[in-house]
């Protein structure tokens, strides 16, 4: 008897249990908040507006066409040609956009080379880019600023002889820019 008094008592509290947290669940609350609470709760703050993150220097266009970083390696070549009575070399677009391709390439696939895996010798690229010339050539360069590519390839003979050959006439720059590193890409053309 004892045991069936036990177990009435469990199932009498399991069911009082269950109704009452149920009967629970569709009350109202006991202590609303009170209006007066609400002018302590910080109001709903408007999301701000997501800023771009700031451009790099290898991101930012010039009136030129150019970022500035690209400028920057222009000028600094042309300066160099100046300084040695050479004609500065003018920009053509069309190498530009190989430049870029050929540093974002190397930037992109981990390697730094004149011979791209995938697009060949700036050569192979200009002439599948219908680009004309009677001489070529191409400088690269990684580092983490336009300002050093320069002195780079002015301390480098091979290099050197190549900014400074007086049968180009025409230059293409692309930099793009990998975390800290700036991949440079010049190439150059002479036409007669």
């Amino acid at each position: 008897m004892k045991r069936q008094v036990l177990i009435f008592s469990i199932i009498v509290l399991f069911v009082s249990v269950n109704i009452g947290s149920t009967y629970a669940a569709t009350l109202a609350p006991r202590w609303p908040q009170p209006a007066w609470f609400a002018q302590f709760v910080n109001p709903a703050q408007p999301m701000p507006t997501p800023q771009p993150a700031p451009r790099s220097e290898a991101e930012e266009p010039t009136a030129a066409g150019l970022t500035a970083a690209e400028q920057m390696v222009f000028d600094g070549i042309n300066r160099e040609r100046a300084m040695r009575g050479l004609q500065p070399l003018t920009i053509n677009y069309e190498l530009v956009k190989l430049a870029r391709l050929k540093s974002k390439d190397m930037a992109e696939n981990n390697y730094f080379a004149h011979r791209s895996p995938r697009y060949g010798t700036a050569y192979d690229m200009m002439r599948n880019n219908g680009i004309r010339y009677s001489y070529a050539g191409e400088n690269l360069a990684k580092t983490t600023s336009a300002a050093n590519a320069v002195n780079l390839f002015m301390n480098s003979s091979t290099h050197r002889s190549t900014l400074l050959n007086a049968r180009f006439n025409q230059t293409g720059v692309g930099v793009y820019q990998k975390g800290r590193q700036l991949y440079i890409t010049q190439m150059f053309i002479g036409t007669r």
